[in-house]
């Protein structure tokens, strides 16, 4: 599933190519993408412009005229691309966006159907189906990262993943972070140290960082809006690698899953959480 370094990636390339460009037309291909009907998606972008191309969490929204928005969730397997109008369509090819006076268009690519399109009007509070999603993890402070790591009783992966403590975080960018935090996946959230959780939250936005820089990581089927893969797959530290030799001690990976998700961590830099005696 893309992350919040891949969508931010799509949302960067989606700005420098579309930003501006006024909606003429929707072909919808797929009906089961969309989160409303079809028709109601034709009228709501026709004629309207896109203000601007932002990101919330893993969600891509175009921002448009009179206050409404279209947004964009690629679930598993979603793409978002511009290409030429002529260009021949990708297998799977739910939407496709044509523009005014524009010979390109946006086409929405979804292999395993996961994704979801919908749209609203902004709400002075914001964006009302986005308004549950926790703080964005670029911007949040040391201070507050511990406060709710610390008031919640959880074990510390699936806490990371949770889309209400942290918008955009997940399953690679997790294990990266908790090995270089040196933090077993299943410690409790607040068990760990202050000391600890400040270095989860540094190293935490380093990474993303690092693979915002590197394009996102493409493991599967991510590319960016151009057809560009990432690169940040290339210096994965225990992501993916079950078997193989951590890079900082040697020990090999290994895979568990941990709140229903696998995992993958070194047993020698992040040790397990301490087993009580009966």
């Amino acid at each position: 599933m893309p992350e919040l370094p891949e969508v931010e990636t799509i949302v960067r390339g989606l700005r420098e190519r579309i930003l501006q460009l006024e909606f003429s037309r929707v072909e919808v291909c797929l009906g089961k993408c969309l989160r409303g009907p079809r028709r109601a998606l034709s009228e709501w972008i026709r004629k309207k412009k896109i203000c601007a191309v932002e990101r919330r969490g893993k969600n891509i929204i175009l921002s448009l005229g009179a206050g409404g928005g279209l947004f964009v969730h690629l679930g598993m397997t979603g793409r978002l691309r511009v290409v030429p109008r002529e260009s021949p369509r990708e297998k799977h090819t739910h939407l496709v966006f044509s523009f005014r006076n524009h010979p390109q268009q946006l086409r929405y690519v979804d292999s395993r159907r996961f994704g979801r399109v919908f749209w609203e009007k902004e709400e002075k509070g914001g964006w009302t189906s986005l308004s549950r999603l926790g703080p964005e993890p670029l911007e949040i402070s040391p201070l507050e990262f511990v406060r709710r790591v610390r008031s919640r009783r959880r074990e510390i992966k699936p806490l990371l993943l949770d889309q209400h403590f942290l918008a955009g975080v997940g399953n690679i960018y997790a294990d990266e972070s908790l090995h270089r935090a040196g933090i077993h996946p299943r410690r409790k959230s607040d068990s760990l140290p202050g000391k600890t959780l400040f270095r989860l939250h540094r190293v935490l936005q380093e990474v993303l960082s690092e693979a915002i820089r590197a394009g996102g990581t493409s493991v599967r089927s991510y590319v960016d809006s151009t057809g560009a893969a990432g690169t940040f797959q290339h210096g994965l530290r225990v992501y993916g690698r079950e078997g193989q030799p951590c890079r900082t001690c040697g020990r090999a990976i290994v895979r568990e899953r941990v709140g229903g998700r696998s995992s993958f961590y070194c047993p020698r830099c992040q040790r397990g959480p301490s087993k009580k005696r009966s």
